[in-house]
């Protein structure tokens, strides 16, 4: 008898807490729900206003012709210069078209933060390859109120460069790291800010 007048109070107790989780959980689903659409929704609607791409002073440049510099810049392409600028440059080069082909109704500034331009040494481009990291994080803000719209976000575009043989045939077509790294950075933009026009951005990419 005591066995089973334990067994009732078990159920009973099991019964509660069931029923006192049951409201959490269905807050956290609204509160989803509710979320989704206006983190989605205002990108469909969206205009650039502004590009700011920012390429920390901060940030460690490297020079050596080893397969790969321990450093968070690595760019030869441009041959010897501003390194900073240089990156600047290809970020702003490529994301600045694409972004503007949004032609929504809500004026928005888009900050672009430089963590990792990582590209090959000549030794690394012409023998073993390896892999271009651009890393960077992002913020959206409404170009006239100041309000955040999304953000701070990081990206992280690495994807596999060529070497060897490749990479001599790519140089004899007019392929470069910088138009692969480009091609990169637009189709980002195309897969994240739906308002992007597919047409212009193509037109960007064969503009390289």
């Amino acid at each position: 008898m005591y066995m089973r007048r334990f067994f009732y109070a078990l159920l009973g107790l099991a019964a509660l807490v069931v029923a006192g989780c049951t409201p959490t959980t269905d807050v956290s689903r609204n509160i989803g729900l509710d979320i989704g659409p206006v983190a989605d929704g205002p990108r469909q609607n969206w205009a650039l206003a502004d590009l700011v791409v920012n390429v920390p002073r901060t940030l460690v440049v490297s020079e050596a012709h080893g397969f790969k510099p321990r450093a968070d810049i690595v760019w030869r392409e441009d041959g010897p210069g501003d390194r900073y600028a240089q990156v600047e440059d290809i970020m702003r080069g490529a994301l600045e078209p694409a972004l503007s082909s949004m032609n929504g109704d809500i004026p928005v500034q888009v900050v672009v933060e430089v963590t990792r331009f990582h590209a090959l040494t000549e030794r690394a481009r012409y023998t073993t390859g390896g892999q271009h990291e651009i890393e960077f994080v992002y913020v959206v803000r409404h170009a006239e109120t100041g309000a955040l719209l999304s953000g701070p976000q990081p990206v992280d575009l690495t994807f596999r460069a060529l070497g060897g043989r490749q990479a001599v045939e790519a140089t004899r077509q007019g392929i470069t790291q910088r138009s692969r790294i480009t091609e990169q950075l637009v189709g980002w933009v195309q897969g994240t800010f739906p308002g992007a026009r597919p047409t212009t951005l193509l037109a960007a990419q064969s503009a390289i």
